[in-house]
């Protein structure tokens, strides 16, 4: 599981839930550096339907020569929907948001939220967005549930199979959230790697947030 490349919103410190922007130039740069040091034959891709991933996923697998693999485009792979704040500056959110849940700074918030911080920051902005156009953390972990469903039930077989999810970084923090919330990092960075593996119809996760296939890519 991966997060995309680094995009035009990401760049400008913007809010990017359901809204989209392009990946920059550094973003394609570190999608191309994955794809050729990941070293995996692939049996399946996911995406979720938002450009950004699909891009992140097409430069992978261009990289990697692995092109005739299908992508398998999932909306309930799609980031938090942030509501109202969507577009708006990151420190404008963010600071609203961990004076709601008693923080003074983002700061001060990020290092003590705890293992439940990305559900504790969704229920926050569902909260604060009179609109009503954000999800609930409800609504975001039973879609997530229902993608992880869907990918184990295609891809279960009689034999081990390589799967490329490439999503968004609070979506991966919500899987850890659910499955392993020791491991949530609040730092997701573009292109890493966090490693799950579905057996006898358990997952655990192996690592987060792991660089170190895009450092090889670099060296190639």
């Amino acid at each position: 599981m991966t997060r995309h490349g680094k995009t035009l919103l990401n760049t400008l410190e913007k809010v990017q839930g359901w809204s989209d922007s392009p990946l920059t130039e550094e973003g394609r740069n570190v999608a191309a550096y994955l794809g050729r040091g990941l070293d995996i034959a692939f049996d399946a891709v996911y995406t979720s339907d938002r450009g950004r991933t699909i891009e992140t996923a097409d430069i992978i697998l261009t990289e990697s020569k692995q092109t005739h693999l299908k992508k398998n485009s999932l909306l309930d792979l799609r980031e938090f929907c942030f509501g109202k704040f969507e577009g708006t500056p990151n420190e404008e959110m963010f600071g609203t948001v961990m004076r709601q849940l008693g923080f003074e700074t983002t700061e001060e918030g990020m290092m003590n939220l705890g293992p439940k911080g990305f559900q504790l920051v969704a229920e926050a902005v569902s909260e604060l967005d009179e609109t009503g156009l954000s999800e609930s953390w409800a609504v975001m972990e039973a879609r997530l549930l229902r993608a992880l469903d869907q990918m184990i039930e295609e891809q279960t077989g009689d034999f081990e199979k390589h799967v490329l999810v490439v999503t968004h970084g609070m979506t991966i923090n919500s899987y850890l959230t659910i499955l392993a919330p020791e491991l949530v990092d609040p730092f997701i960075e573009n292109a890493s790697i966090t490693k799950m593996v579905y057996e006898n119809g358990e997952i655990r996760v192996e690592s987060v947030n792991d660089t170190h296939y895009i450092l090889a890519g670099q060296k190639v």
